[in-house]
């Protein structure tokens, strides 16, 4: 009797829970897994970042390695449009993501000059925006800082002047926000007094042609520090003490819904103590040396950061290969078929351009340049069940649309299977595990269906559940969708 009573008590409780919890609307957005927002309940699941694939160096039209800092990735007219350079900017454009053509375009700037095509802004004069930084040491407060100029066809640009009033050593990344209805920049700002001192700063603004908002401090200088501006992602705890965030390349990413991207190039600093076998440029002098990595960052405001790994989102080069000890991202992607393609480049050296021991100063013969990755759609982060099988169960959600479609890979040995529940957990009759076709294969965009059926539209709009069953599968991204 006591028993009976108890699990009474435990299934009232469930459904006062149920109650009180809000669904969350989705409506026909894709939602990918890259945080533990879609799961409530679980065993033995693991959220996985995923690396991307090396392709290897990109080259121009006559064969040469493309070799300059990659400012921005953009896609024009069916076109993948790739901006380099650390000052000017070339620009070179491809069709398949992986042989580029010179277009002969060459953007005047500053340092660090990075382009934005603003689709937001219902000025077709403003349609392109430059930024760059105008500095000759020493320093001018008056004068230096962050520039900003305008332009309808991306090429001839006219100049508003400063926006900030800072040495932001850094690429300054913006972006029109739709979720906010403002603009975001993402830049460096330098806690000069931490060895970790490089991090990621967040601004909005109304209008990115004008001055940007920041705090004034009573001792500003020549470096955008913490105080002017609200940090987002540093170095912490579990990092390398001698590391920091050398550059943020983030990337709003447009193919899923409140999903912000860094793929961040995270700096290990030497030191003379513990790096004596470093040989300096200039004899007796010590710069800032050290290796660089890219790994991946996660977000679904732009705020607040997760790092689902600490592994580099792809592996540096080997020695002997052109893009060893240095990986610098450039932002933004492009898409092609079921791939997304981005680009980075390496020095092949340390920062600060020296070789990291005697015995590599001629290996290998040719060093540096652009290379390309290539990630699966929506591929990022995953959850994962292994061989033994696993669960997972959404929060409360509404949905709009007639199928559910998923980008799953189970490979050829793995299964999934998925059941729509209603508030209590209990499943739906007509969508349990029992009615649901077994899933199995590599997929970006698959329909799950129920004895034969995928229609869900008689669920739209009511507060549902999806537990999905998995073993040794990878789920990445579900949509309601009306086909």
């Amino acid at each position: 009797m006591l028993r009976s009573t108890f699990a009474v008590l435990i299934f009232l409780c469930a459904l006062v829970h149920a109650a009180d919890e809000a669904p969350v609307p989705i409506g026909g957005h894709k939602q990918v897994f890259i945080d533990g927002r879609f799961i409530a309940k679980s065993e033995n699941i693991e959220l996985r970042a995923n690396q991307a694939q090396k392709l290897g160096l990109i080259q121009d039209e006559q064969g040469n390695r493309i070799f300059d800092h990659p400012s921005r990735v953009i896609e024009v007219g069916g076109k993948i449009r790739l901006y380099a350079g650390a000052n000017s900017l070339v620009l070179y454009e491809s069709e398949d993501g992986l042989r580029f053509t010179r277009s002969g375009t060459s953007i005047q700037g500053g340092i660090f000059t990075t382009i934005f095509l603003d689709e937001h802004d219902p000025d077709p004069a403003r349609r392109y925006k430059l930024f760059w930084i105008n500095f000759t040491p020493p320093f001018d407060p008056a004068v230096h800082g962050v520039y900003a100029g305008y332009s309808s066809d991306g090429i001839n640009f006219t100049e508003v002047g400063r926006v900030l009033p800072f040495y932001t050593d850094n690429p300054n990344i913006v972006y029109w926000d739709e979720r906010i209805g403002k603009y975001i920049i993402f830049t460096r700002a330098l806690a000069l007094d931490s060895e970790n001192q490089r991090r990621i700063a967040r601004i909005e603004t109304d209008d990115p042609l004008r001055l940007w908002p920041y705090t004034k401090m009573e001792k500003d200088g020549m470096f955008f520090t913490p105080g002017n501006a609200q940090v987002v992602l540093a170095a912490d705890a579990e990092d390398n003490p001698h590391s920091d965030i050398y550059y943020n390349a983030a990337t709003l990413y447009p193919w899923a819904q409140d999903v912000y991207l860094m793929f961040t190039a995270q700096f290990r600093h030497f030191s003379p103590d513990r790096n004596p076998y470093i040989r300096p440029r200039t004899p007796g002098a010590w710069e800032d040396y050290g290796l660089l990595e890219i790994q991946l960052a996660v977000s679904r405001d732009g705020i607040a950061w997760q790092r689902p790994s600490r592994e580099p989102y792809f592996p540096t080069g080997l020695a002997d290969e052109w893009d060893r000890w240095y990986a610098v991202m450039a932002p933004g992607m492009a898409k092609r078929g079921n791939y997304l393609y981005q680009y980075y480049v390496s020095s092949g050296r340390t920062h600060d351009s020296v070789i990291l021991r005697p015995e590599y100063d001629a290996v290998p013969a040719e060093l540096g340049g652009i290379g390309a990755v290539r990630q699966r759609l929506d591929g990022f982060v995953s959850a994962d069940a292994d061989h033994h099988g696993g669960w997972l169960e959404t929060p409360l959600l509404t949905f709009e649309g007639k199928c559910l479609r998923l980008n799953i890979d189970t490979g050829a040995m793995g299964t999934a299977f998925v059941e729509i529940r209603d508030a209590a957990s209990k499943p739906l009759a007509g969508f349990t595990l029992e009615q649901c076709e077994e899933i199995g294969g590599n997929f970006i965009d698959q329909a799950v269906y129920w004895s034969g059926s995928r229609d869900v539209s008689a669920l739209q709009g009511k507060p549902v559940r999806l537990y999905f069953r998995l073993t040794r599968a990878k789920l990445y991204a579900f949509q309601f969708t009306q086909e």
